[in-house]
């Protein structure tokens, strides 16, 4: 599982670096654990303990996880082994797939959270 999350990082880091882009592979991390982690995660908990007070506890560490993990998994170390462990070619279409798989993925999940009816479109009154 970590080395999915390492080509990942690796992509992001290297478009960001070959390309000077604003984006690096913390926040393209950060993306994918916002969309295809943490909103169903959110919406689970949510059901479980809701209320106020399920959201002053919980947002605060979901959204903190990305940055926590890349801080301690991505030291000058172990990015110069993953840097040499992966390929450096077409990093633009690598990121445009895998953005393409977190928004197809995104989709999935919100799909499925309004067909089980964890989620509900429309206002209520």
């Amino acid at each position: 599982m970590l080395k999915w999350i390492d080509y990942i990082w690796f992509v992001g880091e290297s478009f960001h670096v070959r390309e000077k882009s604003p984006g690096d592979g913390t926040a393209l991390l950060m993306g994918c654990w916002y969309l295809d982690a943490a909103l169903p995660l959110l919406t689970f908990l949510h059901r479980v303990a809701g209320g106020w007070w399920f959201y002053l506890a919980a947002v605060p560490v979901v959204l903190l996880v990305p940055f926590v993990f890349c801080r301690f998994r991505y030291t000058v170390k172990r990015r110069d082994e993953i840097f040499a462990r992966f390929r450096h070619k077409h990093m633009g279409r690598r990121l445009l797939a895998i953005g393409a798989v977190i928004a197809g993925i995104c989709c999935l999940e919100a799909f499925l959270m309004l067909h089980f009816g964890f989620w509900e479109l429309g206002s209520r009154f």
